[in-house]
């Protein structure tokens, strides 16, 4: 099957004037205007994968009722997360080099640092319970870690992208996740040309 285009599998999911959508809309355009990826060859990688993910990270928002400001906190997570990586492997530390490159994005073009943002961007690629223990530490609240999980299923439901078993349901972290994969799940595979 080949993949459907993105603004007609998107209707699917949010009409034109959902707020959601408007949302979406702006911080898509904000990925495609203002950001670089250090590893433009990805296959993986690729602001398409980023798109998904905002999109993710936004539904999952607001089915467990964030506030708009967090709705941005993820958005900013989704959009900067994957920009500073060198490989389509693990690449572990690419999470620090976007958390690096949103502070000096921030810092140069007059905008405040999100601190949870930072930290939940620089901590995308380690494991939970790693990442868990050092939020814990620093004293993080729930509402910290409930965008670093929701963050997390995010990333982790477009690994769809790679086929109908790419993802461990088991691991998902957050309810919305969960109920919402239904959805999300044939939204990916259509997209990627695997069939539902």
């Amino acid at each position: 099957m080949e993949p459907i285009e993105f603004d007609r599998a998107l209707s699917s999911l949010l009409s034109e004037d959902d707020p959601l959508r408007v949302r979406f809309e702006r911080w898509r355009r904000f990925l495609q205007r203002e950001l670089t990826f250090s590893h433009s060859e990805s296959v993986c990688h690729t602001t398409e994968h980023v798109e998904r993910v905002l999109l993710f990270a936004l539904l999952l928002g607001r089915e467990l009722k964030v506030s708009s400001d967090d709705l941005d906190a993820l958005a900013l997570c989704a959009v900067f997360h994957d920009t500073r990586r060198h490989d389509d492997d693990l690449d572990v530390g690419h999470g620090d080099r976007a958390a690096a490159y949103y502070r000096e994005y921030a810092s140069a073009h007059g905008r405040n640092v999100d601190d949870r943002v930072e930290r939940i961007i620089a901590r995308h690629d380690r494991h939970d319970r790693i990442s868990e223990e050092k939020f814990r530490k620093e004293g993080a609240d729930d509402e910290t870690l409930l965008l670093y999980r929701i963050f997390k299923d995010a990333d982790a439901i477009d690994r769809f992208r790679f086929g109908p078993k790419a993802l461990n349901e088991r691991y998902l972290r957050t309810s919305a996740a969960r109920n919402l994969l239904p959805l999300l799940r044939p939204f990916v595979l259509r997209l990627t040309g695997y069939e539902a």
